[in-house]
């Protein structure tokens, strides 16, 4: 012990426990004591070291434990000392010894046994970021002594934690599937409200698509990682933030009222900059803002809500009006949407169209024949550009890297009279300009066996084979002369007739044709991969046109009603 000035003095007692691998890490108790009681302290710290260390030991020699005697003063004050603790010393070594016979074959169920039977505590032990299993012991987890252990105390029930585990699963698995599909146009494509492909950097529509796939479940951080200006120009990161704080008012979860209020506010700026100041954009986008005039009710109710909770009851009263007007300008009429429904339209499209109509039945049945006809041939042309572009892609890139054979340049070519193959090799030398493809496979009549195994080629061999089948020829010796003459079909022929029907093969052709093979196999699997990433994500992706704004419009009444009465009671 030390004397510090003219204080009390300090003491530090340290309990020594013997862990289950058998290292004895010290655990600190600081007391600060005056003089006068450091004696009696020391005393009923030792008592109680040796009280917690008697559960590992016999009960009979525990009994036979005399107790701790008194502690003595040391003549000297800097050197105090501990005497007759011979029973204590004796217990340890007891203790010492029937822990080394076992320590290492404890199971960690056990550990959480011993070290929470009094508090009943839910606990996980995490060693070097692994956790420990229950059922398999210690030795057989690569424990040695000194392994450190941390115990984190569980404060939600098993069920909680594995829901949350499941959750973050299936975010994880939404988020894997969308990557690999978002890229890919013949399973998901961005498109306008007017059925139209959208085209932005393959970065931020990959960023984008997965935001919206998971848009009930984690999308914030995937719309951080798209552009602002981007942001700007879209409203699914406002309805994202206004869905947000809608759940937060069914779950009546009034903790998060200070995000909801934030959330409310950045979804009104992103319709503003979206729909333009005045609704602008939207009126010449759409011709009407009935459908939309939705998504602003459902806004000020909630923002008149959170002025209710903050005590602003005037500004609250004042958008609660609003919020009334506005609901009863969304309301259609039952029988006019039965009568559409009976036309053959579904509930939604019916419900879209009296509110873009102000509950005309006539002019909604024509908006809602315009709307479909708009988005089949939108979509119809997408469809065309997406298989000319991929076309494209097979036919290779140019000479000058910056654009791919056209199609329908060598269908012209061929309609001339020129063979598919060297069509492509033409264009693709002269960058697509016909008159110098002309020029150019008149100058090079054989430009070369070529190795490509494109599936356009593929096809033009596979189509000029019977013929020379039914020329007598071998089918093997037929496409191998195909091949070698670029799908020259007069050559091939000239060919085998000078060689009696047989095609030398080389190896660079088997070559190529394992490459081939290697390849359409991995195409396969791929295209599996992207069926079962499909699949899974369509049961949570809409297929119904403006879902998001179809409203009933049933619990905003009944909310609405809630507050107004709230109001007139205060």
């Amino acid at each position: 012990m030390k004397k510090t000035g003219r204080g009390p003095m300090r003491f530090m007692f340290y309990k020594q426990i013997d862990n289950i691998l058998g290292k004895k890490p010290s655990i600190s108790c600081k007391h600060t004591l005056s003089s006068e009681s450091l004696h009696n302290e020391v005393t009923e710290s030792a008592k109680t070291v040796a009280l917690l260390d008697m559960q590992d030991c016999n009960p009979a020699t525990v009994e036979n434990l005399e107790p701790v005697s008194e502690l003595e003063h040391h003549s000297n004050p800097k050197r105090r000392k501990v005497t007759n603790c011979k029973q204590f010393l004796e217990l340890k070594k007891l203790q010492e010894e029937n822990k080394m016979k076992r320590h290492n074959d404890l199971l960690n169920l056990e550990i959480k046994k011993l070290e929470i039977e009094k508090e009943k505590l839910k606990i996980k032990l995490i060693s070097g970021g692994i956790i420990v299993k229950d059922t398999d012991n210690l030795r057989s987890q690569g424990f040695k002594n000194a392994t450190q252990v941390l115990a984190v105390i569980l404060n939600e029930s098993i069920t909680n934690i594995k829901e949350d585990e499941n959750r973050i699963r299936e975010i994880e698995s939404t988020k894997a599937d969308t990557s690999l599909l978002a890229l890919d146009d013949g399973y998901m494509q961005l498109e306008d409200q007017c059925g139209n492909t959208i085209s932005i950097p393959l970065k931020e529509k990959k960023a984008l698509m997965v935001a919206m796939a998971l848009h009930e479940k984690d999308a914030d951080n995937e719309f951080s990682q798209c552009n602002s200006q981007l942001l700007n120009s879209v409203d699914n990161y406002a309805l994202l933030n206004l869905d947000i704080a809608w759940c937060y008012l069914c779950l009546q979860s009034f903790i998060h009222l200070p995000e909801a209020q934030e959330r409310l506010k950045r979804c009104e700026d992103n319709f503003h900059r979206s729909y333009g100041p005045n609704l602008e954009r939207l009126i010449a986008l759409k011709g009407s803002i009935g459908n939309e005039a939705a998504l602003f009710m459902r806004l000020h109710l909630l923002q008149a809500i959170v002025f209710y909770h903050q005590n602003k009851r005037q500004e609250a009263r004042n958008l609660l009006l609003k919020v009334s007007s506005e609901l009863s300008n969304l309301k259609v009429n039952e029988q006019s949407l039965q009568n559409l429904v009976e036309l053959g339209y579904s509930h939604a499209e019916a419900r879209l169209g009296l509110r873009a109509t102000n509950g005309d039945v006539n002019m909604a049945a024509n908006y809602i024949n315009e709307k479909r006809n708009l988005r089949e041939e939108s979509r119809r042309k997408a469809v065309a550009e997406s298989i000319f572009r991929k076309e494209s892609q097979k036919l290779g890139l140019c000479a000058d890297g910056k654009q791919y054979v056209d199609p329908n340049f060598v269908k012209m070519l061929v309609n001339m009279g020129f063979g598919k193959e060297a069509a492509r090799i033409a264009l693709q030398k002269t960058n697509n300009i016909i008159s110098d493809s002309i020029q150019y496979i008149q100058e090079n009549p054989m430009p070369g066996p070529s190795t490509s195994k494109s599936s356009e080629f593929v096809s033009l061999i596979n189509e000029l084979i019977p013929e020379l089948q039914g020329a007598g020829f071998d089918y093997n010796m037929s496409k191998l002369a195909l091949e070698k003459h670029n799908g020259d079909i007069m050559r091939a022929a000239e060919e085998l007739l000078l060689n009696n029907g047989i095609i030398n093969r080389d190896m660079n052709s088997e070559i190529v044709d394992r490459e081939a093979g290697l390849s359409k196999e991995n195409e396969r699997k791929l295209k599996e991969l992207k069926d079962d990433a499909l699949q899974r994500l369509s049961q949570d992706i809409s297929m119904v046109d403006d879902d998001y704004l179809d409203l009933t419009l049933q619990k905003e009444e009944m909310f609405l009603k809630q507050y107004l009465a709230l109001l007139e009671n205060d």
